[in-house]
């Protein structure tokens, strides 16, 4: 099943926050959050004209989540909101089930404060305990160096770019850059 143990962390400003297995009955409190996140995330590539996603949906995407042994969505919670979201999915076919990429985002106000690096260690550690799966990887925009570095932190490594990726007018292009990290 895609849950695990929910825990503790700590901010950088020493305020105590909750990491746990995102369920179906979070899907209205997770919409929320993702609206607030698209409308003033830089570095999303839905927009907030294209993000039409549904309570039902968003339930239904959450069950699927926790009912899943190769998928993972986590929430960060201070004082029962929304804080942090992370989705993890593996492979869809029996070559690739092995490996997965993951999203992630951070509330504009928590960012800096360790939030992002608490949601990397639980997934993380989730993958190394997890049989199914070897290796987790990630697309992020070229110039999100804050991103980068995290994940070079955690054993992260570039495996390639993807030049012009996102197009955001016809004249602003940014390239993604790949990256993996092994679970063994």
């Amino acid at each position: 099943m895609g849950q695990f143990q929910p825990k503790h962390f700590i901010t950088k400003n020493g305020e105590s926050f909750l990491l746990r297995t995102a369920l179906p009955e979070d899907a209205e409190k997770v919409l929320r959050f993702n609206k607030a996140i698209i409308s003033e995330a830089p570095y999303l590539l839905t927009t907030e004209t294209e993000f039409k996603v549904s309570y039902d949906r968003e339930k239904q995407f959450l069950k699927h989540i926790v009912d899943d042994n190769g998928k993972l969505a986590i929430i960060a919670e201070y004082q029962e909101e929304i804080i942090g979201f992370l989705d993890f999915h593996n492979g869809h076919k029996k070559r690739i089930l092995h490996q997965g990429a993951f999203g992630m985002s951070v509330a504009n106000e928590y960012r800096n404060q360790g939030v992002g690096k608490a949601l990397l260690t639980v997934l993380l550690d989730w993958a190394k305990d997890n049989p199914l799966i070897e290796k987790v990887y990630l697309e992020v925009f070229a110039d999100n160096t804050n991103a980068i570095c995290i994940y070079e932190n955690f054993g992260f490594v570039e495996e390639g770019r993807k030049l012009k990726a996102i197009k955001i007018d016809n004249e602003t292009y940014y390239d993604l850059i790949l990256m993996g990290y092994f679970t063994n």
